[in-house]
């Protein structure tokens, strides 16, 4: 009689947890785990205490990020100031007629959304020193396989 054989593993494989990175050494380096606490609005009216892990790398002290947090966050502010810019458009081509003051307005509204998508700035250059840690990485390879 011969009985199967389950792989235990197969069934549920652990999954990967992203390693956070430091932007200040370009590496994802070895980090502590800090633990702060924000106050939240409760449904009730009251607040309660969230507790939040932050990484901070052991050779600078500084805090660490996610870099798919980054992309997220980068994505969505993008998303959210060209969306703003373009109903600004649509609204001043149909609702008012194009003069000094509707293009002086548009400029504004262009100049606040440019303003908008450089908020992240953690992330943006989270983002920035991974792209570039990579992309010397890849040159080093390069350079190992001639």
């Amino acid at each position: 009689m011969e009985e199967d054989v389950e792989d235990i593993e197969s069934l549920d494989p652990p999954t990967n947890q992203e390693e956070p990175w430091c932007r200040i050494c370009h590496d994802h380096t070895d980090y502590r785990r800090k633990w702060d606490t924000y106050n939240r609005a409760d449904l009730d009216g009251g607040s309660y205490s969230e507790i939040v892990e932050i990484p901070h790398c052991i050779d600078c002290q500084n805090p660490m990020l996610l870099i798919s947090n980054c992309r997220k966050l980068c994505w969505a502010v993008n998303l959210l100031s060209s969306l703003v810019w373009l109903i600004g458009l649509i609204s001043s081509i149909f609702l008012f007629r194009f003069n000094f003051g509707s293009i002086i307005g548009l400029i504004i509204l262009s100049l606040l959304c440019i303003l908008l998508s450089r908020l992240p700035d953690k992330s943006r250059k989270t983002l920035s020193s991974f792209k570039k840690a990579q992309k010397e990485k890849s040159m080093k390879e390069l350079l190992q396989k001639l």
